[in-house]
């Protein structure tokens, strides 16, 4: 296996993804913010998404088989970075990428779940965005881009758990929807699906997931009580209608290891 370059290996997404392929690969990173932290960290690199050179520069210096996107940022900064990459990935014709999307591609359509055939329909800006930057990439890169959306992020310390810990402090509101229906990932599921599709070269688009789905006020109330959290501090959005978040997968090729619950995610979290 040639050298993986994991974008926005500084996030909590990337972070995780990060860890699980270098345990048998030579993983580089990028990081954006707190520079002190990571400038002396090997194979950890800056990057300006602004800087139009930028792709061509880390590409040349990590010469990758695999780049991981996990960039997080301005939509239009991001846009222009993603297609300056897939022009520069032309000049090595082994590279793939793996590019982490998001269930707000299908944020304008509520009604049920979506799969991996469903054609995106996206309503809000983070979703039209990530929709464009997703057929930008697949007619740019064709099969060498593979799609891995994500659906609502859980794990141990990250920000919504940190949050709900505010919310209890009350330091802070933690939003709560009533009557939305969701369907969750952690960020090591991700970096587990990652592994699965960089070591078996899987391809196409993937739904990360639990197999079932909640009600999102259901699941703050669950992970509170196992963190023995009270009196968390709550902004209730409470829709007209019930609707859906979720992705499920029709995927027969995903391990058993990486199918989880809703419930197996909270006990592994909490």
């Amino acid at each position: 296996m040639g050298n993986i370059l994991v974008l926005g290996a500084s996030g909590f997404v990337g972070a995780a993804i990060k860890k699980r392929l270098e345990q048998e690969n030579t993983v580089y990173g990028t990081y954006f913010h707190s520079k002190a932290a990571y400038e002396t960290e090997a194979r950890m690199e800056f990057l300006d998404v602004r800087d139009p050179l930028a792709p061509a520069i880390l590409l040349q210096k990590t010469e990758p088989e695999w780049i991981i996107s996990s960039l997080r940022g301005e939509f239009a900064d991001q846009l222009a970075f993603h297609r300056q990459l897939a022009k520069e990935m032309k000049k090595l014709p082994n590279s793939r990428l793996c590019y982490i999307s998001t269930a707000n591609v299908f944020d304008k359509d509520g009604e049920r779940p979506h799969y991996e055939e469903d054609e995106p329909e996206a309503e809000s800006e983070y979703g039209r965005f990530k929709t464009e930057c997703e057929s930008m990439l697949m007619q740019e890169l064709g099969e060498r881009c593979m799609i891995l959306r994500l659906p609502m992020v859980w794990g141990r310390d990250c920000p919504r758990i940190r949050s709900l810990y505010a919310g209890a402090a009350g330091e802070g509101r933690v939003q709560v929807w009533t009557k939305l229906y969701i369907n969750i990932a952690t960020d090591e599921q991700i970096a587990g699906y990652v592994s699965h599709i960089v070591n078996t070269g899987a391809a196409g688009i993937f739904h990360v997931g639990t197999d079932d789905c909640i009600l999102h006020h259901e699941l703050v109330r669950r992970i509170g009580e196992k963190l023995h959290l009270q009196n968390i501090s709550a902004a209730m959005e409470d829709e007209e209608k019930e609707e859906y978040m979720v992705l499920f997968s029709n995927r027969e090729d995903i391990p058993d290891e990486l199918k989880l619950t809703v419930e197996q995610v909270i006990e592994s979290i909490c």
